[in-house]
């Protein structure tokens, strides 16, 4: 990154130099008058100069969350409320109406749920009584007829075969039940992770000089797993939480299909048995008493079976047959029933407004009797929370830009600045207008007397380097190389020297040049050129000439 370095933003700045101010001297040397300057020790910072916003982190944009008619106001702009406080209620009288439909709703599911498991019950006793009847049809019709007559009571093979049906009705409701959930935590997972990749911040490092290594890495080769390694590890997290919530509902499908597939041979099996008595009994001029039972029972209330339901195949009185499809249906409305009786009682909980935390009230846009929608900004409540700053930065700025970063806040007409920290930088960039940017936010660190919602200007420091070798950055020149002009003996000489952190009014030297050199900023008998041949590096501008100086174009970040 330090060939970006050379062509930072202007700004202006300041040096702290370890032996005390810049200073400037006009020497008189064998050839010719200079204007020199000294390299010493000092510390700089690269900055980028933006411009932004303050606002509180504990400020709050207060909604209902539900459409409804105000019904009442208790607070107004400047009041002072304390946490959990009513700040403002709607008219519950619809709300209370919706609660009470979806619990007419979820009862009826659930009676519809109940009709069908017994529907299917009676289709398994009257299978299991053909059975009987079966094994039982070599007994005389004297011996049947002499028999005294008892209470009918569920035999031992009735009782099991309807255990084993109540079982794996329950299992269905339950699958279908998981399947559901499953399906709407996937959900909520995406979303999560949409969130994650939109606000994410990038966190490759949090050294700001880590940017100056990057160009040095070696190039990818494009893949799918060189562009998921690059990716933050909120938003790679989340991916990877989307992809285990789909493998849940996968297992969720798997365990339902098996379940359904368990009781519709239970039923299909009971519907043979049954279907096979009746042609049995259709054939015979005389069929038995046992026969006339089994026809009895297999018809019994075989209609109450929902009117969607297909047929696993026709009962002994011909009717429609619930099967193990109609139960998941069953159980989907069941669930749809409860999530819309919760969201309505939600609803009817969220017709009051409360305060989130203890503060002060912003702003009140509404008044009694006035229709509000469920995300119109109704309240807005300001705590004493930390503030921040918020701004963008350009697809060119933002290579250089890491969380961590310092960065230095000054709200407009304040004289000094109030350090901050990038905490945020989001993924997703904003290219509604005419140039692509990308949004950062800067906690601060200190007391900000400023309103609301005022501009700032914005230094974020992208490099810094401490106790190094500086000199004045208009005094370097990239023409035919990097060099500064060092005086040596009275006379001129230009030395070649390597640059690491650039700012407004100084740059750090790495090679070629020590501490206490004499570096020439200006030939004085030489007329400033009138084109732009010559290119210096950015400067501290031409407020740093002094009389007859040159000075620097400006530029680079802030120096410190």
């Amino acid at each position: 990154m330090r060939g970006r370095a050379l062509t930072a933003i202007a700004v202006a700045g300041a040096v702290l130099l370890a032996g005390g101010g810049v200073a400037y001297a006009q020497v008189q040397g064998g050839s010719g008058s200079y204007r020199t300057a000294t390299a010493a020790a000092g510390d700089v910072d690269r900055t980028i100069e933006l411009s932004g916003t303050i606002s509180a982190s504990a400020r709050r944009d207060l909604s209902f969350g539900v459409a409804g008619t105000i019904a009442d106001v208790s607070v107004a702009a400047g009041d002072t409320v304390r946490s959990g406080a009513d700040l403002a209620s709607l008219d519950p009288t619809a709300l209370e109406a919706s609660v009470t439909r979806a619990k007419a709703a979820l009862a009826k599911a659930l009676a519809q749920l109940e009709s069908d498991q017994t529907s299917q019950s009676e289709t398994v006793s009257a299978s299991v009584a053909t059975t009987s009847q079966s094994s039982g049809s070599s007994a005389s019709k004297d011996s049947a007829a002499a028999a005294p007559a008892s209470p009918a009571s569920p035999s031992p093979a009735l009782k099991q075969a309807l255990a084993q049906l109540a079982v794996q009705q329950q299992a269905v409701t339950e699958a279908k039940t998981a399947a559901t959930s499953a399906i709407s935590a996937a959900k909520e997972a995406l979303v999560a992770q949409v969130a994650a990749c939109e606000i994410s911040t990038t966190e490759d490092s949090t050294d700001p000089d880590s940017s100056e290594d990057s160009t040095d890495a070696g190039s990818g080769d494009g893949t799918e797993a060189d562009a998921t390694a690059a990716l933050p590890t909120e938003c790679t997290a989340a991916l990877d939480a989307v992809q285990a919530a789909q493998d849940v509902v996968a297992d969720r499908q798997d365990d339902l299909q098996a379940a359904l597939e368990s009781l519709s041979k239970t039923l299909t099996d009971a519907m043979a048995a049954v279907q096979d008595s009746s042609k049995s009994a259709g054939s015979s001029s005389t069929p038995s008493a046992g026969a006339s039972a089994s026809a009895d029972v297999s018809g019994a209330d075989t209609s109450r079976a929902s009117s969607d339901s297909s047929s696993a195949g026709g009962g002994g009185s011909g009717g429609a047959v619930v099967t193990a499809a109609t139960l998941a249906r069953d159980q989907a409305a069941i669930d749809t029933s409860r999530a819309a009786l919760t969201e309505a009682e939600r609803s009817l909980e969220a017709a009051t407004m409360t305060a989130p935390f203890a503060g002060r009230v912003l702003s009140v846009s509404v008044e009694k009797g006035d229709a509000t929608g469920a995300s119109d900004v109704v309240i807005v409540i300001v705590g004493n929370g930390d503030t921040t700053a918020t701004t963008t930065v350009t697809t060119d700025q933002i290579p250089d830009v890491a969380k961590g970063q310092a960065a230095l806040v000054t709200p407009a007409g304040a004289t000094e600045p109030v350090e901050g920290t990038v905490t945020s930088i989001g993924l997703l960039p904003d290219s509604s207008s005419d140039t692509t940017t990308y949004p950062v936010t800067i906690d601060l660190t200190g007391t900000v007397a400023a309103p609301e919602g005022s501009t700032a200007g914005i230094a974020l420091v992208t490099g810094t380097a401490k106790g190094v070798v500086t000199v004045p950055s208009s005094a370097v020149s990239t023409v035919r190389g990097t060099a500064v002009t060092v005086l040596s003996d009275g006379e001129p000489v230009r030395t070649t020297v390597t640059v690491g952190v650039v700012g407004s009014a100084r740059t750090e030297i790495t090679s070629g040049l020590k501490a206490g050199q004499e570096i020439v900023l200006a030939d004085l008998d030489v007329a400033l050129p009138s084109g732009d041949g010559a290119t210096t590096l950015p400067g501290a501008g031409g407020g740093r000439g002094g009389p007859g100086g040159a000075g620097g174009a400006g530029g680079g970040g802030r120096g410190r």
